[in-house]
């Protein structure tokens, strides 16, 4: 009987322990207001969404990391729950302003595409705050060696949009353009990323006036004074000007190391989310310093 209720008591006591709260909130910050959510206990780790997405991006990471750490993720200012943009604005002030209302000091960064380049240009401005930082896909701001097909894909979406608005042909259009193709997802991931694209608005591709803008410098040209020891991620099957990217980012930050994740496209925690999730906490709790690779 005893046993029969130790066991009882330690799997009410396992249950507390495993279904942790989300914390949710919209912090009116930096004349503007950007939904968050935090979740588990350690050392802070910051996710950043990719161009037209959202939180659900890192729908796959949260659980996992969130027994390790204290995880953070949000919308960028103009997409997903947080007001939308009206002006040029810069996304690292934006964050920012948001760690300082949760009163988070030094964090851990992890962005995919458009949020690996927030995480990049806010680790080179505000460099005492930055512990890591992963990247995964990046599209680094000043870049210009694209491939004439993605520039192709970009600039038709844009026209589409500025002319249609944002409905379900174009937002088709953009599933099936070579940022949104995914290669290894499951039937849930691919419902999730529809979701995503279907309830963005599509206000940066009907008024490209409003896109996160990082100043100057380019965030390109900035790399080498980046100190924070950095994980380059990208996925084998992406695009090639990401290919390029990552090549940069590991030639040029001080203190990297580049992984291929193999079978992924450009949303690669979303085709391979286990090889993602062991490659970004693996790196997160070794020792800070690593050997350049690449």
């Amino acid at each position: 009987m005893r046993i029969i209720v130790f066991l009882s008591l330690w799997g009410m006591l396992a249950g507390k322990v495993s279904a942790q709260k989300t914390l949710t909130g919209l912090a009116a910050v930096a004349n503007t207001k950007l939904y968050y959510e935090v979740e588990g206990k350690g050392e802070p780790v910051v996710f950043i969404h990719e161009m037209a997405l959202d939180t659900r991006l890192w729908n796959a990471q949260w659980k996992a990391f969130a027994r390790r750490f204290k995880v953070i993720r949000y919308d960028i200012r103009g997409f997903g729950q947080s007001a939308r943009a009206r002006d040029p604005h810069n996304p690292c002030e934006d964050l920012k302003a948001l760690l300082d209302y949760l009163n988070i000091q030094k964090v851990n960064l992890i962005g995919l595409s458009l949020g690996g380049n927030v995480a990049l240009s806010f680790a080179e401005k505000y460099p005492e705050r930055v512990l890591k930082i992963v990247t995964a896909d990046t599209n680094l701001d000043g870049f210009k060696d694209y491939t004439r097909q993605l520039s192709a894909a970009v600039e038709n979406i844009i026209d589409l949009a500025s002319h249609q608005g944002w409905h379900d042909e174009q937002q088709n259009v953009w599933l099936r353009s070579p940022l949104m193709r995914l290669y290894a997802a499951d039937d849930k991931t691919i419902i999730n990323l529809s979701e995503m694209i279907a309830d963005y608005h599509g206000d940066h591709f009907i008024n490209p006036r409003i896109d996160p803008t990082f100043g100057t410098p380019r965030t390109i040209d900035l790399l080498s004074t980046i100190t924070a020891p950095t994980l380059v991620l990208v996925g084998e099957k992406d695009e090639e000007s990401f290919h390029r990217m990552a090549t940069l980012l590991a030639e040029k930050i001080p203190n990297v190391r580049k992984v291929i994740i193999k079978g992924a496209g450009h949303l690669s925690n979303l085709d391979k989310p286990k090889v993602f999730n062991k490659l970004a906490i693996s790196f997160l709790i070794t020792n800070p310093t690593i050997v350049k690779q690449y």
